[in-house]
Parts: structure tokens; sequence; C-alpha cells
């Protein structure tokens, strides 16, 4: 396959998630946050960012099967063009150890770095697999999540921890401590930031 042909095929693959990625944000977003979502051209991204694979893509196939019925096809659909897609790490080994690499990741469709550019708001999934925390951290940005599959702990420093499941908004305000941890279903979750540098990487 040639270049203009690889490039093409991406962009088909990517267009199809973006499509269905964009739709669970127009659906979860706050009136707030809506209006900072620039209008998007789904089959002209602003950058193509070489496919890159990780480890906790393998668990994939368990999110699509655990999620509820109305967000199976957006992980299905990851799961079809993985293969094409960017998916990244903030953190390495040294920050939390080769076993939290293994069991976490992003995908990030808009943001100054992303597929599709935006200053002012960042937004992707993030996944975690089945027995993992994120420890503590914060962050200047604002930050919204939303879990699409799967159920976890969650730590707030003013709320402390609760077990959450099935697209609640999860809302850390700038510097907030917060954590997470799964135990036993690996997650797949929508997120939003908004504020500050939002490729920021968090302070552990």
């Amino acid at each position: 396959m040639n270049k203009a042909n690889n490039r093409s095929n991406i962009s088909l693959g990517l267009s199809s998630v973006a499509k269905l990625w964009l739709a669970q944000l127009t659906l979860r977003c706050p009136p707030e946050w809506h209006s900072l979502i620039p209008p998007l051209n789904l089959k002209k991204p602003n950058r193509i960012l070489v496919p890159k694979s990780l480890p906790v893509l393998s668990y994939l196939p368990q999110m699509a099967k655990q999620a509820p019925k109305e967000n199976q096809p957006l992980i299905n659909c990851l799961i079809q063009n993985e293969s094409k897609l960017h998916f990244n790490q903030t953190y390495s080994a040294e920050d939390f150890g080769e076993n939290f690499l293994k069991q976490y990741g992003w995908i990030k469709f808009l943001g100054p770095d992303a597929y599709w550019h935006s200053d002012i708001l960042s937004s992707g999934l993030v996944l975690f697999g089945d027995y993992v925390t994120y420890p503590e951290h914060w962050h200047v940005a604002e930050e919204l999540y939303f879990p699409l599959s799967g159920t976890a702990l969650w730590y707030h420093e003013e709320k402390g921890w609760a077990t959450i499941a099935g697209c609640p908004l999860i809302h850390h305000a700038s510097n907030i401590k917060h954590s997470m941890r799964t135990f036993g279903e690996p997650m797949l979750a929508l997120y939003i930031w908004r504020g500050g540098n939002l490729v920021q990487k968090s302070n552990i």
C-alpha cells in the first residue's frame, strides 16, 4: 500500500471512531462546556498521527462486553480500527512502574496536540486494565470524566473514595487531588479538560 492509500485508510478509520466519540462528547458535555467544542470536520483532521498500539488495548473486547448497550458501538469501532489509531501515555515507568503502563493509555481526539486542534478544550478516551491504581495526582486543568464501561473506585480529596459506574459526571476542579482504582473490571472513560496547560503532565 502506497503512502496516499495508507493515509486515506487511516483517515477513514479515524473518522469512524471520531464520529462516535463526538456523539458521546455532545451527549454528556455540560452546557457551559459544550460551547467550547469547535466545529469539527471529521473527514479532515488537522493532523494525522502515526498509529501506535499499547498493551491496555487487549482489554477492549472485555470493555465492549461489559459496557451498557448504548456505549458498545464506540468500543467496537475502536476494536475494528485500533491498528489505525494513535494511543499514548503521559507517564513513564519511573513515575508509576511497568505494571501501571501495561494497564493504562489514552487516545486524544481534540486538543493542542490532537487530531483536531483546540487550545481551550481537550478530549478523548482513557483506558485502564482490570486491577490497576492511578495514584493520587492533580493538575491545573479542570477535568470531567464519564465512565463508559466498567466500575471503579474514585477518590476526590474533599469527598473521599466512592464506587462509580454507568456514565455519571465525575468532576475534578483545578488542582484537586484525585485518584482511581479498578478492581476486577477494565474501564473506559470519556475525559474532557479545560483551562490551564492542556498538555501538562499531572503533578504526582
